[in-house]
């Protein structure tokens, strides 16, 4: 029971936090694509096009960082594409419109983004119901008593009467309480869905390329500096 409350508390959090990450990186990808690529026949889109992929890596480290909780797994770190030491500083500015991991940071933001407002939607608009309804005893008789002069009510005595409960206040609470028991059960079970589709789309386009897959990873580099040693000691010699 503690795991289903610490994995709901998880995802209700990535819920509602990704759609703040969301938003920016949907108006940057949308904004920035779309100027880069009307201006690129005269070569000023290009410079757009590389620093909407440098803004969109810092979105993409915090729209990544989110998913470890929701994955119960480690994200690896991306692996992005860098210059050459002694490449010039035009070079090094445009070196993200050549890089694979920059081009899915942009597609994530585009896909991602439906994605974050609906589970947005559903996680807010569910815990609002489910504290509502449970909660319905304690403040029910303010909205019976606000629209009694009025002759109607807040809609549950309907339900009770066709169930043939009356039209007591007591029977408006147990209807509304079995209501939010029964949301309060598939409370987990919905923002689990929602969570997980969303963090196995961000895994895929922001974790999969890792620093295995680069051309020049940790242990070929090593070997290719310590060939280069040897071939400066021969020419020393």
């Amino acid at each position: 029971m503690n795991k289903i409350f610490k994995q709901l508390g998880a995802d209700s959090a990535y819920l509602l936090s990704a759609f703040p990450i969301a938003l920016p990186a949907f108006v940057i990808t949308v904004a920035g694509f779309a100027a880069g690529i009307g201006t690129a026949v005269v070569w000023v889109g290009v410079p757009i096009l590389a620093a909407t992929l440098f803004a969109m890596r810092g979105l993409a480290a915090a729209g990544r960082s989110q998913l470890s909780a929701v994955l119960r797994q480690p994200i690896n770190q991306p692996h992005y594409k860098r210059a050459p030491e002694n490449a010039s500083a035009l070079r090094r500015a445009l070196t993200p419109v050549t890089d694979g991991q920059s081009w899915l940071n942009l597609l994530w933001g585009l896909v991602n983004f439906p994605l974050a407002v609906a589970g947005f939607c559903v996680a807010l608009s569910w815990w609002a119901a489910t504290v509502a309804s449970l909660a319905y005893p304690l403040y029910g008789w303010i909205i019976i008593r606000a629209v009694d002069g009025s002759g109607g009510g807040d809609g549950l005595e309907y339900a009770t009467r066709w169930l043939g409960w009356g039209d007591s206040y007591a029977a408006a609470s147990l209807l509304a309480v079995l209501g939010g028991l029964v949301m309060a059960l598939l409370l987990p079970l919905v923002l689990r869905g929602f969570a997980i589709t969303q963090a196995s789309l961000g895994k895929g386009l922001l974790a999969s390329l890792t620093e295995s897959d680069a051309p020049q990873g940790p242990v070929r580099t090593a070997t290719i500096n310590a060939e280069v040693t040897r071939i400066q000691e021969r020419l020393a010699a």
